[in-house]
C-alpha cells in the first residue's frame, strides 16, 4: 500500500509537533493508520494506552489519529486536557482538519490539528523553564 504521508512529509510534521511542543509542556503525538476499522474511537484510545500517553506528569498528552482508508479522523486527550477544553472542543478541531484536508491535503489537515492543539495547550500549560519532552514525536502507526 501507497503512504499516505512521503518521508519528507512525515518529517515536516514531526517538525510542526516540535514547534507547538516549543510552546507547551503539554504532549503531541499523531499516529496515521492504514487498519480497516469499525470502532475508531477504541483503536484511538488503545493506541494512546499502548504508547504511554497517560504517563505524563501533568495527564496533558494528546494524539491525533488519521485513517486515510476508512477517511476517520480521531482526537483523544488525557484527563487534564480533557478538563480544560470547553465542549464541542474535539469536534471542532476535527471539522477544521477536515476541511484542510479538502482544500490542501494530509500534510496541512495534520498541521492544523497540531497548530490548533499547540494554540490550546500553551494557554493552559506553558513551557517551562524545566521542561522536558516525556513522549517521542516521531508519527505512529
Amino acid at each position: 500500500m501507497k503512504s499516505f504521508l512521503t518521508n519528507e512529509e512525515e518529517t515536516a510534521l514531526v517538525d510542526a509537533i516540535r514547534e507547538q511542543e516549543a510552546r507547551t509542556s503539554a504532549e503531541i503525538r499523531v499516529c496515521v493508520s492504514y487498519k480497516l476499522l469499525w470502532n475508531h474511537e477504541w483503536y484511538a484510545w488503545r493506541k494512546f494506552e499502548e504508547v504511554g500517553m497517560r504517563d505524563t506528569r501533568q495527564r496533558n498528552a494528546v494524539l491525533i489519529v488519521m485513517m486515510p482508508r476508512i477517511k476517520k479522523i480521531v482526537i483523544v486527550g488525557d484527563s487534564g486536557v480533557n478538563a480544560v477544553v470547553p465542549p464541542g472542543y474535539w469536534k471542532e478541531s476535527v471539522a477544521a482538519m477536515v476541511r484542510h484536508m479538502h482544500d490542501a491535503g494530509p500534510l496541512d489537515a495534520l498541521r492544523e490539528g497540531v497548530r490548533r492543539l499547540g494554540d490550546t495547550l500553551a494557554v493552559h500549560w506553558p513551557r517551562e523553564a524545566n521542561d522536558r519532552n516525556e513522549l517521542p514525536d516521531e508519527i505512529l502507526k
